[in-house]
């Protein structure tokens, strides 16, 4: 069969399922670094490294955060590369949010369920898991078609990077305001204890 312009490379309910397939991998491979085993001494230069992101945070905050997030995306689309750095940095997403269980003697994976309350974290998991499945589309686009498969798919990866740009912005502005409304409280609360 040949490839003909504009012809697709799936279905729009194939690709949802691989989408969904790959948003449930996501979670998964977060899910397996937050419940891996972190000495205590390991945990506390995990959280002091955090601590330093977020002194970072606190300078350039929504650049820092959406250029991070951004980056970290974009990568995912790498045909067969892009997957691979996807698990590792979610994984040490997990690992990051067990150091915190450790040294707050909070369970890590409650952690990571409740991250889920918020926005951002939607809008961050959606992206990646929309990356890591045009990187598998990608593949089997040059595979099954070769290079026209190729061509006519980038065209499509091209779309979803774009899908994907504006949601890691409305991420950043989401996790910004929840930093912020966050410290606010926070420091309102100190303050109300200095002055009684």
């Amino acid at each position: 069969m040949e490839l003909r312009r504009g012809l697709k490379i799936a279905t729009f309910k194939t690709r949802i399922l691989v989408f969904l397939m790959a948003f449930v991998l996501c979670l998964a491979i977060t899910a397996s670094g937050a419940m891996s085993n972190i000495g205590a001494s390991e945990a506390q230069d995990i959280v002091g490294q955090f601590d330093k992101i977020d002194e970072l945070l606190s300078a350039v905050g929504l650049q820092f955060i959406y250029g991070n997030n951004l980056m970290y995306c974009v990568m995912m689309f790498a045909p067969v590369l892009g997957p691979y750095y996807g698990s590792i940095v979610l994984y040490s997403t997990g690992r990051i949010l067990a150091a915190l269980g450790v040294t707050t003697g909070v369970d890590p994976l409650g952690l990571f369920i409740t991250l889920f309350i918020y926005p951002h974290a939607w809008l961050e998991y959606l992206s990646y898991s929309l990356a890591i499945s045009e990187s598998f589309w990608l593949i089997y686009a040059t595979a099954k078609f070769r290079g026209r498969g190729l061509r006519n798919e980038l065209s499509t990866a091209a779309k979803i990077m774009v899908i994907c740009t504006v949601l890691l912005l409305l991420a950043a502005f989401a996790e910004m305001y929840v930093i912020t409304l966050v410290s606010t409280r926070v420091g309102y609360f100190i303050s109300s204890l200095k002055i009684s």
